[in-house]
């Protein structure tokens, strides 16, 4: 019988966004991103209620996060996450699925 995955919830003021609209994704997201060490991957970037939903795409597609967990946001993704107190922002993590969600901090 499969099991459903609860998403992890990760709520600390240490993630946050530079004001460039970089983050650094920890070892927690870029395992529920599928990431394998030492590589990078290329993820989908999308905005709905209020949060930046990230999701692994192909090799082609998408927004390039590098080995060490990088990624720059751009436009609706970077407001939503400007928005929040000081720029910080919490995740759900979510390893069945493979969806990283960022909520900015009110």
């Amino acid at each position: 019988m499969a099991q459903k995955s609860k998403p992890m919830i990760v709520k600390n003021r240490r993630l946050k966004m530079s004001p460039g609209g970089i983050i650094t994704l920890p070892v927690s997201a870029r395992k529920a991103l599928k990431m394998e060490k030492g590589q990078g991957c290329r993820v989908t970037v999308a905005v709905e209620n209020n949060a930046v939903i990230l999701a692994p795409t192909n090799k082609t597609g998408g927004f390039r996060v590098s080995p060490k967990g990088q990624l720059e946001l751009r436009g609706e993704a970077q407001s939503t996450l400007t928005a929040g107190v000081g720029r910080h922002y919490w995740m759900e993590c979510n390893d069945g699925s493979g969806v990283l969600k960022l909520n900015p901090f009110k």
